[in-house]
């Protein structure tokens, strides 16, 4: 047993991860190294041996947050080693190697070998984009596992092509050897992730994503599987299918960036409106009540009021039940830098802001929608609940909590919405589910 002052003396570590869900399992990953090797998480109290910013750059208001966390964790911590990796370490280096106090940056090709050198040590094999051993949740109690990286897409206002590389592949094999692990250690939701997951392919180079659903779907038989995002030529027939599966989570986040034919035109994406709404009423109609996600950016150059509406009615005319909205921002780089910036930045906000609202009514209705069904639930870290479709919510008997597990399965009727603020700068609403215990 490690003593109290055993337990002050050995070096800690502290982590802010911003942007996607394949930060947070790169994340994880460093987490599990270091703590094999004897560091161990920090409280909020203590000031961590080490810091470890994994940043996004996906957008310039995300490249504005990854400075100023690490600004504030220098100022903060003064004595601690400042890392920072991720995608605007791998974009803009010497931007972050010029601030002061920042002891070491690593993009996203070396950010295997990150906890390496924050031990000293030379890792004892060859690195790879996935080479992070046995994955375990860090402070959340569903797992991501990495399974592909990297997007071989033209997007014209994209920059993740520049900060990912071209497309990679985890090996199938590496792949199912995690799901077994995560499965025997109890985890009750795999999430996969990839930059383009769609775009999985085998060691022949030939896509393979069904397959590698099909071989993970026949190895669980307590977890479940979700999806962290799909891209709209990836959703078919065969897709819809494979999701009729009972471990497979009815939830499927599609990214549709605009509804107007000629801003997708001029963003290089490689669908339409048409071909869109039909890949997603296809699914609806194999998975009646499934819960739908999308992006959209608003703001782009040439978006009129009239492609603006376009986007909104065809997000209302599917069903969506929760929007990410972004406000067009000029990359470097990129094939839309050439292209004048014509929509006035109030405009993008006020169209945001319209999107915000609708999300939060779209939301607030699909789980009225869902009122009296029973649905699984896993227990969160924070005790609330999320459901295999995506509901995110809380028991109505709040004593019951203490009696329960993080990371449980449990049966729950979904009892109705609750509005609630949850994010306290924009005091933007979101909606939650209450939910009582299903006894059979």
């Amino acid at each position: 047993m490690i003593s109290s002052t055993q337990e002050v003396l050995s070096p800690s570590v502290a982590v802010h991860t911003l942007g996607c869900r394949l930060n947070f399992f790169e994340t994880d990953g460093i987490l599990s190294v270091l703590k094999q090797n004897g560091y161990r998480v920090a409280n909020s109290k203590e000031q961590a041996t080490d810091i470890i910013i994994n940043t996004c750059t996906v957008t310039n208001r995300a490249d504005v947050k990854n400075r100023n966390i690490i600004r504030s964790a220098i100022k903060k911590n003064p004595g601690s080693k400042i890392w920072v990796t991720g995608c605007y370490a791998q974009t803009d280096r010497e931007v972050l190697e010029n601030i002061p106090g920042v002891h070491g940056v690593f993009g996203n090709t070396e950010k295997s070998s990150l906890a390496f050198k924050i031990l000293g040590e030379s890792p004892s094999q060859k690195l790879d984009r996935f080479s992070y051993s046995d994955v375990l949740p860090e402070n959340h109690t569903r797992a991501y596992l990495k399974v592909q990286d990297g997007c071989n897409r033209k997007c014209s206002y994209c920059k993740i092509p520049q900060a990912r590389g071209a497309g990679v592949s985890r090996s199938f094999n590496d792949v199912i050897d995690q799901v077994k692990f995560l499965q025997d250690e109890g985890i009750g939701e795999i999430i996969l992730t990839g930059v383009n997951l769609g775009w999985y392919r085998n060691e022949n180079g030939e896509k393979a994503f069904l397959h590698l659903l099909e071989n993970i779907l026949s190895n669980l038989d307590y977890s479940r599987l979700r999806l962290s995002s799909i891209e709209p030529p990836d959703v078919g027939n065969d897709l819809a299918e494979l999701m009729t599966h009972p471990r497979f989570c009815k939830f499927l986040h599609i990214p549709l960036q605009s509804g107007s034919a000629k801003i997708l035109q001029a963003m290089r994406r490689t669908y339409n409106p048409k071909t869109f709404r039909m890949r997603v009423e296809m699914v609806k109609a194999k998975i009646p009540g499934i819960f739908l996600g999308t992006d959209i950016i608003l703001g782009f150059p040439g978006e009129e009021e009239l492609e603006f509406q376009e986007s909104i009615t065809l997000i209302q005319d599917l069903g969506f039940h929760k929007i990410h909205a972004f406000p067009y921002s000029v990359r470097k780089n990129t094939e839309a830098e050439k292209l004048k910036d014509t929509v006035p930045g109030q405009i993008k906000k006020e169209r945001v802001l319209k999107c915000m609202d609708l999300s939060s009514k779209l939301l607030f209705d699909y789980i009225e929608s869902q009122k009296g069904k029973v649905l699984e639930a896993i227990v969160e870290n924070d005790g609330n609940l999320i459901t295999d479709n995506f509901i995110k919510g809380k028991l109505t008997d709040s004593n019951l909590i203490s009696h329960l597990k993080t990371g449980q399965f449990l049966d729950v009727v979904v009892e109705k919405a609750i509005s609630t603020v949850s994010d306290t700068i924009s005091k933007r609403n979101e909606s939650i589910a209450e939910f009582s215990l299903f006894n059979s």
